[in-house]
């Protein structure tokens, strides 16, 4: 008799021999079944394509402000004057779990030398900020991976994106600014009060004007051969990954914030001015002092001279080895890298665009929402902790956008299982020191009483606690990522997420759908104690500085 076998139900069967003897060998699972999930996950789990923005976005939703990104309230003088709050006192109620973040506030207040009440915002980001460009050393500084070693590569790694891209990474625009000191090429010293100018997101299109009045605009054959050049020259210019998407005004901030910055002279004898968003003499004291935002509403004629048509979304890896190490320092140099990048090819590729005679505006966390944009763009999906999953990198990249008026020819959403896998996965959830991300099974469109000031309701999504996520950060002396090492999507080699992706559509098999990556040793303990008290992150620090050439 014969037997018809479907192709289908033949890799439903055959794959999951191959993943037991996978799991013997990682090495031979590379060669021998990476063409096998690659093929299998294309007819069980094909990535599909749409036309509309993947996740419902309620008709009741408004453009968040983007003086109320966290970052930017940090500076807000009103956020000093009561402690930060939780949307949820004591998330062991939902989740059945220690509550691990709950005392953070009051452990902060007590780094401050303050007794009786928790911290702010104001003195949490000020925490935190003070860590972050190596002020004050962490709490750690004598373990492994938070010693001044990890710590000044963190501070080297970040270094382009504070002293020459402008900072944007805490939403601060529209544009980037910074201040250098004037230089005498004749007696060749350096002066001593800064003068301030934009950075590497500069919003000047002067080049424009004169392309256009020289009669040197480019003219594209087509949209499509538009689209494909600005894309070749968007990875030539050092993006890792390309997409276009249409310009949506849902995704640009209402307002443009900037933190207000004012002069004190360094006490090294250098006779030097700088500038800082907080009073650096009375930080050292305890005490944390803002001078507010320039808040200003979102105009693109106004500010940029043109309205936009189309959004160039550009992805940048993080170092996968760096993210090993999460939650310590040593980690934080991977997005203070990527961050750098950002900022150097966002300038350049707006320049290619200028140089044709095309409105452009660079852009890093600021001006608008990258995530959404870079949805739209075809370059991933959003994942549990509200980030960026795309195929080749998962979590583990940053995204920068330039805004022109040229016309692209957009990509589509794409979809590859990233939303069913988050649904049945956790693993993020479970890894959060501060319990910050939500255990709930769906996500759903949120309503302003599930939300923290710092969240945008009426969209489909699960709840993250970003005052959660900041107070953990300010007590780890900076950024945490354990939520995108653990990732079952972080990975190298892009067979196992194949894995990933088919499992979700077999249901004997989508309760074990984390652990495919655990059984091949990926990502380390989930559990956050377990990652430092098991020495996980101390040998992945060890690895880190041992090994020369990177991970591939």
């Amino acid at each position: 008799m014969a037997h018809n076998v479907s192709r289908r139900s033949f890799f439903k069967t055959s794959l999951m021999g191959a993943v037991a003897v996978a799991v013997a060998s990682a090495a031979a699972a590379k060669e021998t079944f990476s063409p096998l999930t690659a093929e299998a996950a294309e007819i069980v789990a094909p990535i599909k394509e749409t036309s509309e923005f993947p996740y419902t976005v309620d008709a009741k939703y408004q453009r968040l402000p983007g003086n109320k990104l966290l970052y930017q309230r940090v500076f807000d003088p009103e956020e000093n004057k009561s402690p930060l709050k939780f949307k949820h006192d004591d998330v062991s109620k939902i989740t059945g779990k220690k509550d691990t973040g709950k005392e953070l506030p009051r452990i902060n207040a007590e780094t401050l030398g303050i007794k009786g009440r928790d911290a702010t915002l104001t003195e949490t980001g000020g925490i935190f900020f003070s860590h972050h460009d190596g002020t004050v050393l962490p709490l750690r500084k004598d373990e492994l991976g938070w010693r001044e070693l990890e710590v000044a590569l963190d501070v080297a790694a970040w270094s382009v994106e504070y002293k020459f891209n402008g900072f944007t990474a805490p939403g601060s625009g529209p544009g980037g600014v910074i201040a250098h000191y004037p230089f005498n090429p004749v007696t060749n010293e350096s002066g001593t009060e800064p003068v301030v100018i934009q950075g590497m997101y500069s919003w000047d299109n002067s080049k424009v004007v004169e392309r256009r009045g020289q009669g040197r605009q480019w003219k594209f054959d087509s949209g499509e051969e538009a689209s494909r050049i600005v894309k070749k020259a968007a990875r030539f210019l050092g993006a890792d990954l390309v997409g276009i998407a249409p310009y949506d005004d849902r995704w640009t901030y209402s307002t443009w914030s900037r933190p207000n910055l004012k002069p004190f002279k360094l006490p090294d004898g250098s006779g030097r001015t700088e500038y800082f968003p907080t009073d650096p003499y009375k930080f050292m004291k305890g005490e944390v002092e803002t001078f507010g935002q320039t808040i200003v509403e979102a105009d693109w004629k106004k500010y940029a001279g043109f309205k936009p048509k189309s959004v160039i979304a550009m992805v940048f890896e993080m170092d996968y080895e760096a993210y090993r190490t999460a939650p310590s320092i040593l980690h934080s140099a991977a997005p203070g890298k990527s961050y750098s990048n950002m900022g150097e090819v966002a300038f350049k590729v707006a320049n290619f665009l200028r140089e044709i005679g095309y409105y452009a505006i660079p852009s890093g966390n600021d001006t608008g929402m990258s995530i959404p944009i870079a949805i739209q763009a075809g370059l991933g999906e959003a994942g549990r902790t509200g980030q960026l999953i795309t195929q080749k990198y998962g979590p583990r990249l940053r995204i920068a956008k330039v805004y022109t008026d040229l016309e692209l020819v957009p990509d589509k959403p794409r979809s590859f299982g990233v939303r069913e896998f988050c649904r049945l996965c956790m693993k993020c959830a479970d890894a959060c020191p501060s319990q910050a991300i939500s255990h709930e099974k769906e996500a759903r469109v949120l309503q302003p009483e599930d939300c923290g000031p710092s969240e945008n309701p009426y969209t489909e999504k699960w709840h993250v606690d970003s005052h959660r996520c900041l107070s953990f950060f300010a007590y780890n002396g900076g950024d945490c990522g354990n939520c995108i090492s653990v990732c079952s999507w972080n990975k190298i080699d892009q067979w196992q997420h194949d894995v990933a992706r088919i499992a979700t559509q077999i249901p004997l098999v989508q309760d074990a759908a984390r652990k495919f990556d655990e059984w091949f040793g990926y990502n380390g303990p989930v559990n956050p104690e377990e990652r430092i008290e098991s020495g996980y992150v101390a040998n992945m620090v060890k690895d880190f500085w041992k090994d020369t050439e990177p991970t591939k």
